[in-house]
């Protein structure tokens, strides 16, 4: 087994780790660790949820990097958004936003989320494109075939409040099947205002408003299995105090299909397609002051059109089982900023820009001895990207737009890379209590869109969120890690540990380098009132390296004791050594929970480090370390009901989580260049029913 079970009851936008499996339960599930039945790395909790992407906090090594309410972006060992391999019921769902304010894991509301999968460590090849960040996996709630020919139904509907923001959220999910056929719908809805912090003061603008509903149907014929699926998204009025705009609107779906057949022998065959076609508007006046801004309104539609196919067959091979997978993708981004208030304004923010990938794997694991354990892959990938010309209602006006226009126009917009990934992975159980594992791979990632195809100095940066402008590069070079992996997991008499030690030396990491005496610096003189600082993607040599640590220990029948420790240091190897944007700082969690049958309660403590080691090039604030404590508890009056009741932040603790961005945003009790502030002391109450 190399999977970790951590059951966390989510009523709502709650969490509460259960040992049923049900309705209101959600799954966190951490590939590459060890767990003896029963026990569990993160002790019973409830907490609200925003969105999913909020469980990574709980992960060993994993943090989110936070720039609104629903701009939860994915982190991993100080490696974040594109470069983690996040994927959505099989999907690798595209951001139609080009900062990220709708990363792949905000696509299914958190109380529509059944399991979230993390890969500790290196993660298989077989597990997604491009995996240099690592990678994760969220499932949605869908319906389950039973054993019988009668039909069933069955179902979840949830209610939560919560006070530091006047949230309100409510969920409701229909399923209706047999052993031969399968039907679900579910619905969402979460709203509330901005949320405070320090008593009276909030955040201006953290409001947010969601809804959401799924589809789907599935059926089974002998060894066959084929299922259809349609989610979509409506955001409404979000903000993002750390972004030059907010989200006014995101409105789309994606429409899936899936099918799988067993061969017999240990065979099986598994294929999925899905199509995603989302827009998006932002702008940065309706929800914030524009201030001495006013006379430059700024709106920017946004489009996503894309699509992907998978196929993998597995079979047994020589004491263990081999994959074989022909995967791929493609997606078009289009964004076109505008002046509601004038007719004749226009910049071509990316056009027809296109990413595509097409890609192939194998991967055996098995047995190459007693109680060793060896895993091997390899995984080609061909990335296809192209661009549209591009064009600006200032270039007639102002001649170094027109130069940047011409300069991107006439380049070489085609470009294409051929990545190699490799991993290999031993794993040797030296006992029953203690296992040891090492690992070394080799992983790539291609230039985004953004890297490549941003041609006028913008902040149409992936969510970097660091009040810079940015040029991208046509002819970047791919990504290249080369990492190693050492750990043990031991569990005895109650106690679990498992330490983690990585080194990841990365070749050609993109990150921002200051430029000047270019058409760039003066087009963003003339656009940022004298400020001629731009940043041009380029490929340095860069190092990550650290450990991570997961352990629990059982006091007693009904006591239980769990945590994590995580650490990480990034840094580019040249340039003076600078060090690498947005990794969280030395940080550990504890709990200790009461467990009954029907009821139980939990104190966590919540600790960060103050983050010193941070990145020059992009004028990175410094942090102060913080101390917080959480007091959970959920009880079940009576059988399918259940309510879970806690206070966040209990003693009111002003901080700045070093993941979270500065304010951009005028008019809030934030001063604009301020770290944008944590959440304050938030009562919350919840309520699921299932049937």
């Amino acid at each position: 087994m190399r999977q970790l079970t951590l059951s966390v009851l989510l009523i709502g936008l709650v969490a509460t780790a259960v040992n049923a499996v049900d309705y209101s339960q959600q799954t966190i599930l951490v590939e590459g660790s060890r767990m003896r039945p029963g026990e569990f790395g993160i002790a019973p909790d409830s907490t609200v949820l925003q969105d999913t992407a909020s469980l990574l906090k709980r992960v060993p090594g994993a943090n989110v990097n936070r720039n609104g309410p629903l701009t939860g972006i994915a982190s991993y060992r100080g490696l974040f958004g594109s470069r983690v391999n996040s994927v959505v019921d099989g999907m690798s769902w595209k951001e139609v936003g080009p900062n990220s304010m709708d990363p792949p894991l905000s696509h299914i509301p958190a109380s529509l989320t059944e399991s979230l999968t993390v890969y500790r460590g290196i993660a298989p090849v077989s597990s997604g494109i491009e995996t240099i960040g690592g990678s994760m996996s969220a499932e949605s709630r869908k319906a389950h075939f039973t054993d019988s020919d009668v039909f069933e139904f069955h179902g979840m509907a949830s209610l939560g409040y919560s006070e530091a923001d006047n949230g309100l959220t409510s969920s409701v999910l229909g399923t209706y099947a047999n052993g031969s056929h399968r039907f679900h719908t579910s619905l969402s809805k979460e709203q509330g205002d901005d949320y405070a912090f320090d008593g009276s003061k909030s955040v201006d603008p953290s409001q947010y408003d969601r809804d959401a509903y799924t589809v789907g149907y599935g059926t089974k014929f002998g060894a066959h299995e084929l299922g259809f699926n349609y989610s979509n998204n409506d955001t409404g009025h979000t903000g993002s105090p750390s972004l030059p705009m907010d989200i006014i609107w995101v409105r789309g779906g994606i429409f899936s299909t899936d099918y799988s057949v067993k061969l017999g022998e240990g065979r099986s065959l598994k294929t999925s397609y899905y199509y995603q076609d989302m827009r998006h508007l932002m702008n940065n006046f309706t929800l914030r002051q524009n201030g001495s801004m006013a006379n430059k309104y700024r709106q920017n539609l946004t489009t996503v059109d894309g699509g992907g196919l998978s196929m993998v067959y597995k079979m047994p091979v020589s004491a263990g089982s081999l994959s074989l997978g022909l995967e791929g993708d493609q997606s078009t981004h289009d964004g076109l900023i505008t002046d509601p208030t004038n007719a004749m304004f226009y910049v071509d923010n990316f056009n027809g820009a296109q990413r595509n990938r097409y890609s192939v794997f194998s991967e055996w694991v098995g047995d190459i001895d007693e109680g060793l354990e060896l895993e091997l892959g390899v995984r080609y990938t061909q990335v296809e990207m192209d661009s549209d010309k591009v064009g600006s209602s200032m270039a007639g006006m102002m001649p170094a737009v027109a130069t940047l226009r011409d300069t991107f126009n006439g380049s070489s917009l085609s470009q294409t890379d051929h990545n190699w990934d490799f991993d290999a992975i031993v794993r040797q159980s030296i006992s029953d209590e203690l296992t040891a594992e090492i690992g070394f791979a080799r992983k790539t990632r291609s230039p985004s869109y953004q890297e490549r195809y941003l041609w006028i100095p913008l902040e149409a940066t992936g969510g970097l969120a660091d009040n810079r402008v940015y040029i991208g590069d046509v002819n970047l070079d791919p990504e290249v890690a080369y990492q190693f992996e050492a750990g043990i997991e031991y569990s005895s008499n109650g106690l679990y540990v498992a330490p983690r030690a990585f080194y990841h030396r990365v070749n050609d990491y993109i990150q921002g380098d200051e430029i000047s005496g270019t058409a760039a610096n003066r087009v963003a003189g003339m656009m940022n009132n004298g400020n001629m600082t731009v940043l041009q993607f380029a490929n340095v040599d860069a190092e990550l390296y650290g450990m991570d640590v997961e352990w629990g220990y059982e006091l007693a029948e009904s006591w239980r004791l769990d945590g994590t420790v995580s650490y990480v240091r990034g840094r580019r190897r040249d340039g003076g050594g600078d060090n690498l944007y947005r990794i969280a700082p030395f940080n550990t969690r504890a709990q200790l929970t009461f467990d009954q049958d029907n009821w139980s309660i939990a104190a966590e403590v919540e600790a960060y480090a103050a983050q010193n080691d941070v990145a020059e090039y992009n004028a990175e604030m410094k942090s102060a370390g913080y101390g917080l404590l959480h007091l959970r508890g959920d009880i079940q009056p009576m059988q399918s009901v259940n309510i879970g009741l806690g206070i966040e932040n209990i003693l009111d603790k002003s901080y700045a989580d070093h993941t979270a961005a500065i304010n951009r945003a005028m008019g809030s009790d934030i001063a604009v260049g301020d770290k944008v502030p944590g959440q304050g002391r938030n009562l919350y109450l919840t309520a699921s029913y299932e049937w």
